[in-house]
């Protein structure tokens, strides 16, 4: 990921926070009903279900605007922690509302880049990524500096969007999403035709999110992986006007998620908990996430830029 596009990210965050233009999925009541079902809760409910315990010094990667560490601090789940966004904005409202809710002292906030960021060695018992590594590009590197940073026992909590890559889309794969969307009524096209379900105006949106699981599993062993769906709402919700789907609408498009994914389609949204690979194993996984890198680009510019693997994956 280039710095001009890092850049452009950020920018667009900076924006976002203050005058939102994306209609999220998750901000539908009936939508979070369903995903309640799904996982027994909220995500940290459902961490806290399988790791009932305390961990003192945390991280958060791509903070945002601090709602993750305010619910983290809240529940107890560590003493302190530390997080890290690109959008200044998105940290300035971060520091506003720690403040205001008193836990300041309690949350340290930096500015940084996830593409070049240096962390500490043996630092934290648990890193968290929520909404953040899917805007990645340089996975190996980011991912080999959380391992070296975890304490003996850390681990890693992932609330990610695992769903296909941006380069994944083209008119073949989002025929069926486009069929679906004008069988809705005209009042809820956001657009008169519905386009790649892409985020042009973030650069980084989606940039490796089809390989995730697969570069996670090269250096940690996963003990949760719970999916959480989002293969037709997530798709679905953007492309329509903010609060214009009708409940009985949101309720079909509910109902044709579930048969998608009783269909055996991957779940576009995931709770991944990892820990590191260690001994042999370990370094093994050091040796990959610097030489794999290199691989791929010899491999793209070789062969060039291959989708159908990922294609094959998610086709609906």
């Amino acid at each position: 990921m280039t710095d001009l596009n890092a850049a452009a990210a950020a920018r667009f965050w900076d924006k976002e926070v203050v005058a939102p233009t994306h209609n999220s999925w998750l901000a539908d009541p009936a939508v979070r009903e369903y995903v309640n079902a799904m996982i027994g809760g909220w995500p940290m409910d459902w961490f806290q279900r399988h790791y009932p315990r305390r961990f003192p010094i945390g991280l958060s990667i791509g903070c945002g605007t601090g709602a993750l560490e305010r619910d983290v601090l809240a529940r107890n789940i560590c003493d302190r922690i530390d997080a890290f966004d690109a959008s200044e904005q998105s940290l300035e409202l971060a520091r506003a509302e720690a403040a205001k809710q008193g836990i300041a002292e309690r949350v340290h906030y930096r500015r940084d880049d996830f593409e070049r960021v240096t962390l500490p060695r043996r630092t934290y018992d648990i890193v968290f990524f929520h909404q953040s590594l899917h805007h990645v590009s340089r996975m190996e590197r980011l991912l080999r500096q959380v391992r070296q940073s975890l304490r003996p026992g850390g681990i890693v909590y992932f609330d990610e969007f695992v769903g296909p890559s941006r380069t994944f889309w083209n008119d073949r794969t989002a025929a069926w999403y486009r069929a679906l969307y004008e069988a809705l009524p005209p009042e809820t096209h956001f657009e008169g035709e519905m386009g790649l379900p892409v985020q042009w105006d973030d650069p980084t949106e989606a940039v490796r999110s089809g390989e995730m699981e697969s570069r996670i599993r090269v250096g940690f062993e996963i003990e949760h992986f719970q999916g959480y769906g989002g293969n037709v709402l997530a798709v679905m919700f953007p492309s329509t006007k903010a609060g214009s789907l009708s409940p009985a609408i949101v309720r079909s498009l509910i109902e044709a998620e579930k048969q998608v994914i009783a269909g055996g389609a991957p779940h576009y949204y995931a709770l991944i908990v990892a820990r590191p690979k260690r001994g042999v194993a370990g370094a093994l996984a050091r040796l990959r996430y610097l030489a794999d890198p290199k691989l791929r680009r010899i491999q793209r510019q070789i062969l060039g830029r291959l989708s159908a693997p990922e294609e094959d994956r998610f086709r609906m």
